[in-house]
């Protein structure tokens, strides 16, 4: 097994032709999730992934099942729960407005996971383990298996790559810190947004992040910074690698999740790290340039061919 992730996963309701959830009539219905869209990605380009959840027994629980095992992914794991719904999301896109995304996931089955539903087994078996921030904010017992699981990736010498994915709309920045910092100290792969950054650790300059990567002693952090680039910093070097410029920008939502998968897809093929941010950067264009979370990932084959292009190019 590659990598081994876990979280939640939610049934996606997105209007079409930028329509208001008020007047529209109709929608298009998918799944979305930080760690299952990194798991559809990384499944894409032929690497095997573990998934591990919980969905309801419920028509929406069987989606998100039948989808990820279309890809590929090894839902083993994943627990069928009566007792809770599967969380849902419904998102709204307007062409002279930000997306707004509605979650309807409190009480949902995956906010159920507990350090119980992960086998250590597992770990063993794994490559790398991804985590994201979303996962620790869903709840109490969330939290202690994300401990959990950090505890027994350090005891197994996992490589574990960490995107917090700050979502203010699930917790508050207090609770963020005192839960996320653990996690980033423990890191392999720390891939941080700037702006998470500032939230988390009131980062702003760059030479202050420098400054933190080498107190905490965080292997490999990569620092995103929108649609400019990304920088690399590792033991004391730094360097900027740009993003691909895309003008025909459709969706912004799970790029972070794309470029996260790029990332470990380009680490996993003994890459240097400027050719796995590089990959990253792919992958994120290529989610960006379509609708939904995971509907435009490409194959290795497409991957491929568009990083054969010249890097220059508009696309």
């Amino acid at each position: 097994m590659d990598v081994l992730t876990f979280g939640e996963s939610m049934v996606a309701f997105s209007t079409i032709n930028d329509e208001s959830i008020v007047r529209t009539s109709q929608a298009s219905v998918s799944i979305a999730g930080a760690e299952s869209n990194v798991a559809t990605a990384l499944a894409r380009l032929n690497h095997k992934v573990k998934w591990v959840s919980r969905v309801g027994e419920d028509v929406f629980g069987q989606k998100i099942l039948h989808t990820l095992r279309a890809e590929g992914i090894d839902t083993e794991g994943v627990t069928r729960d009566p007792a809770n719904q599967t969380g849902l999301m419904f998102k709204q896109k307007r062409s002279l407005l930000n997306t707004e995304v509605l979650y309807y996931r409190e009480k949902s089955a995956a906010s159920a996971l507990s350090a119980e539903d992960i086998d250590p087994a597992w770990i063993e078996q794994c490559k790398i383990i991804h985590i994201t921030g979303i996962t620790p904010s869903l709840s109490d017992s969330c939290k202690k298996l994300v401990t959990e699981v950090v505890r027994l990736g350090k005891k197994y010498n996992k490589l574990i790559s960490f995107d917090p994915n700050v979502r203010l709309k699930l917790w508050n920045i207090e609770e963020a810190r005192e839960t996320l910092l653990p996690i980033i100290k423990e890191s392999d792969i720390f891939l941080p947004g700037k702006d998470e950054l500032k939230m988390l650790l009131g980062l702003e300059t760059l030479q202050d992040i420098e400054k933190f990567a080498l107190e905490w002693k965080i292997p490999a952090m990569v620092v995103k910074d929108g649609a400019k680039g990304a920088w690399l910093i590792e033991d004391g070097h730094t360097e900027f690698v740009k993003s691909f410029e895309i003008n025909n920008v459709i969706d912004e939502v799970g790029a972070g999740d794309a470029f996260a998968a790029g990332f470990l897809h380009g680490y996993l093929n003994g890459k240097t790290r400027v050719e796995s941010i590089v990959y990253g950067h792919a992958l994120a264009a290529f989610a960006i340039s379509t609708e939904g979370d995971t509907g435009g990932l490409p194959t290795q084959k497409e991957l491929q061919s568009f990083l054969k292009e010249d890097s220059e190019t508009i696309r």
